[in-house]
C-alpha cells in the first residue's frame, strides 16, 4: 500500500503524488514517515496533529509548501533535511524547541517565522541554509539562535522596523543591546544584503555614526562602493533627523 496508517498514527507514505493531503484523524507521524518522497510537492497536516517524528520528511527534494497545524508541540530532529525546494516555514506557536539538523541543507529556505513559546534551538538546525535571509523572531529569543542565525534575525527586525517611531520599547532596546559592539559586523551584512532599510534603522537609532561608513569605501567590494556613497551623501554625514533620509532606495 502507497501510505501505512495504524490507528491514528501515520507510519510510511510510499506514494508517488505530487500533493498528499494527511486523514483528519492522524495524531502522530512517526520518524521518517515521508522520507524520500522526492515527487511531493505540497503537503496538508490537518489541525489535530501533535508529534511529528524524527527526519519525517527528510528528502522530501521537491517539497515546496507545508503549514504545520497549531496543535503540533514537538517535532524531531532533521525534520526538513535535504527539503531542497522549501522557500518559507512558520513554526506554530506552542512548539518549544527546534531539533538538530531541522532545516539542514534547505538551499532555498529564504523566511522562518518562529514562535515566541520556543525554549531551545539547536545548534545544528539551519546547517547549510545559504539562501537563509528572514528570520522572524522575537528579540527576547535572540539568544537561542545560533550564532550567524541571529545576525539574519537582528537585520530581519531592522528591515521590518526602519520607519518605525525611534522612541524605544523595549523589543527595540533589546536590538540596540544586540548590536553594541557589533555594530561592524551587522553594517557588513546590511551592506552585503544590498539593505537600505537596515542601514536607516541604525543610523536613526544612533547605532552607527554616518561618517562610519566613509570606512567602508576603502574595505568594500567595487560594487557597493557607490551604494555605500549614496548612502553617505542621503544622510548628508551628519544627524539631523530629516524626514527625506532615504526617501529614495540607494541600492536601486
Amino acid at each position: 500500500m502507497p501510505v501505512t496508517i495504524s490507528g491514528d498514527r501515520l507510519i510510511r507514505y510510499e506514494d508517488a503524488a505530487v500533493h498528499y493531503c494527511v486523514p483528519q484523524h492522524i495524531r502522530y507521524i512517526e520518524d521518517l514517515a515521508f522520507s524520500g518522497a522526492d515527487n511531493l510537492v505540497s503537503l496538508e497536516i490537518p489541525d489535530g496533529v501533535e508529534h511529528i517524528g524524527n527526519y519525517a520528511f527528510r528528502m522530501c527534494y521537491a517539497l515546496e509548501e507545508i503549514k504545520l497545524p497549531a496543535e503540533v508541540r514537538s517535532a524531531g530532529a532533521g525534520l526538513f533535511q535535504h527539503c531542497w525546494k522549501l522557500k518559507s516555514v512558520k513554526l506554530p506557536e506552542g512548539m518549544l524547541m527546534i531539533g538538530g539538523e531541522m532545516f539542514e541543507s534547505c538551499h532555498a529556505l529564504q523566511t522562518l517565522v518562529l514562535p515566541d513559546s520556543l525554549r531551545k534551538i539547536d545548534r545544528s538546525a539551519f546547517s547549510g541554509c545559504r539562501s537563509l535571509r528572514e528570520i522572524i523572531i522575537s528579540p527576547d529569543k535572540l539568544k537561542l539562535l545560533p550564532p550567524a542565525a541571529r545576525y539574519t534575525a537582528a537585520i530581519t527586525y531592522m528591515e521590518r522596523h526602519a520607519e518605525a517611531d525611534p522612541e524605544c520599547d523595549h523589543d527595540s532596546t533589546v536590538i540596540d543591546e544586540f548590536v553594541g559592539d557589533r555594530q561592524g559586523n551587522l553594517l557588513d551584512l546590511a551592506i552585503n544584503r544590498r539593505s537600505a532599510e537596515a542601514v536607516r534603522y541604525m543610523l536613526r537609532r544612533g547605532l552607527i555614526e554616518p561618517d562610519a561608513l566613509a570606512g567602508y569605501l576603502e574595505k568594500s567590494a567595487e560594487r557597493n562602493r557607490v551604494e555605500i556613497t549614496a548612502l553617505m551623501l542621503e544622510y548628508g554625514h551628519n544627524n539631523d533627523n530629516r524626514e527625506d533620509l532615504f526617501d529614495e532606495d540607494p541600492f536601486r
